[in-house]
């Protein structure tokens, strides 16, 4: 008796090498050079002729048309009077492609006249006039996210003076669920010196989730929360400055859904340490109880649900 048709089709789709990898396992493969992410030239757009254009059309074009499309409110920028001149680091959630044209608009103007933005190699300078025109608008500098040789690219613009946006997550949240974050904006901050200013994104996810080109009609409220600078405590390594950034980072979504009051730290945790609350579309997508992620459904229900504009509270709500 001959085997069904589709059973035989899907074998030999199972045992075919699709993306032509040899048979030879990686670890007799012969050692080949880490390979350096090809660089991409953006230094003229950091001239005063570029930072001079890019003033214009952030004030003048890109803040007019998301003040059009979006109900933005902004709280924290008094967090950079103290810090005058010395560059910075600015590290957010990322959620949406709304992220770090939102995030450069809410900047005071003599701040985001030095502010770069990291942007992954791979999509923003895949091709030339992609890369030209996000680096003479949002001053991005390409960051290669495929584990090639670092580059040292963003040393030299702190050491330039410059300020520098970091997503430490690596890429747009699939759900409206915080990512894992990752080391490298810890590592600049322990061998650089420079502060950290953490900040919550919230409603970017529902705004213009993955997939659109557009924020969604009935301008939807995001929100923009900076904090405290932060600094690597003694002896503090990349793994534990991270998590303390990550935690910052949801405490500040918590604060601006809720007030400051609430997102004080007061649990306790395994570790006898008392952490942040989370914010509210992260426990509304926790696993329940007994363990296991949760749906990926209701990670996006949770992220777009429409948000409450924050405001100021009361102490005794």
């Amino acid at each position: 008796m001959s085997a069904r048709p589709g059973v035989g089709l899907r074998e030999v789709a199972r045992g075919w090498r699709w993306g032509g990898r040899q048979l030879t396992p990686a670890s007799a493969e012969p050692h080949r050079l880490p390979q350096v992410g090809r660089e991409f030239p953006t230094a003229w757009a950091r001239t005063p002729s570029g930072r001079a254009a890019r003033a214009a059309f952030l004030a003048g074009v890109m803040t007019p048309l998301l003040h059009s499309q979006l109900t933005v409110s902004v709280a924290g920028t008094e967090v950079f009077d103290d810090l005058g001149e010395q560059p910075v680091l600015i590290v957010a959630n990322h959620a949406s492609h709304l992220d770090a044209s939102l995030l450069l608009c809410a900047l005071p103007p003599a701040v985001r006249s030095r502010t770069a933005v990291t942007a992954a190699a791979d999509y923003f300078f895949e091709s030339t006039w992609r890369g030209l025109s996000t680096a003479l608008a949002f001053a991005t500098v390409p960051i290669d996210r495929r584990g090639g040789a670092p580059s040292s690219t963003p040393l030299d613009l702190l050491s330039d003076g410059w300020n520098l946006v970091i997503f430490p997550e690596g890429t747009r949240s699939p759900d409206g669920h915080r990512g894992r974050f990752r080391l490298g904006a810890a590592y600049l901050a322990i061998n650089t010196g420079v502060p950290v200013v953490p900040v919550g994104l919230r409603g970017t996810y529902r705004a213009m989730p993955r997939g659109r080109s557009w924020p969604i009609p009935g301008r939807p409220q995001v929100s923009v929360r900076f904090g405290k600078p932060m600094r690597p405590a003694d002896g503090e390594d990349v793994r534990g400055l991270t998590a303390r950034l990550a935690a910052e980072v949801d405490r500040l979504v918590t604060e601006d859904e809720t007030s400051w009051w609430a997102s004080l730290p007061r649990p306790v945790g395994p570790d006898g340490r008392r952490v942040s609350p989370a914010p509210a579309a992260a426990r509304a997508a926790a696993p329940a109880e007994g363990g296991g992620e949760p749906a990926r459904w209701r990670r996006i229900w949770a992220a777009t649900e429409p948000p409450a504009p924050s405001r100021p509270r009361s102490p005794w709500d």
